[in-house]
């Protein structure tokens, strides 16, 4: 096939990347992040009434179990946790609500309603709540290797 042009087409993305002008990674970054900071009130909003939401599942667990709707729910309320925690930058919250998500969706998985585990996450997630102080790092350290310890006791394997 000696002699054969190929041509490829030019994009337009292409031809817009190609041109001189625009901001810089730096500035673009610095943008988002203050971006980010003027929602960040809207974002605590929504952690917190998660929070009220899971204090309030918790509240109605009868006999100290949970149903599988109510533990459905509460993974749908700590995903909502997880998914502000993350995009806001809170990661010991992040962290605390992963592992409710961890150990919410085995308890599903083995049929166990057991609310004790769920409750003790939910309070640590309130340790982590960006309205309150933060712990000290040591004292955060500490919390979330229990959390870790309630999933090792169960034998849940992190979800992701």
């Amino acid at each position: 096939m000696s002699g054969v042009t190929v041509h490829f087409p030019t994009l337009p993305l292409q031809e817009a990347a190609a041109r001189p002008g625009g901001i810089t990674r730096e500035s673009a970054l610095e943008a988002a992040q203050e971006n980010l900071r003027a929602i960040s009130g809207e974002g605590d909003a929504t952690i917190e009434t998660a929070l009220a939401a899971l204090d309030a599942i918790v509240g109605q667990a009868a006999g100290g179990r949970l149903t599988p709707e109510q533990m459905r729910a509460v993974l749908n309320e700590a995903d909502q946790v997880v998914n502000m925690a993350g995009t806001f930058g809170y990661a010991a919250l992040d962290r605390a609500s992963r592992a409710l998500c961890d150990v919410a969706d085995g308890l599903l998985r083995a049929n166990r309603g057991d609310v004790a585990p769920v409750a003790v996450h939910i309070r640590a997630m309130r340790l982590f709540s960006p309205l309150c102080a933060a712990p000290p790092a040591e004292e955060t350290a500490r919390v979330l290797a229990e959390l870790a310890k309630v999933a090792a006791f169960y034998d849940f394997t992190p979800l992701g």
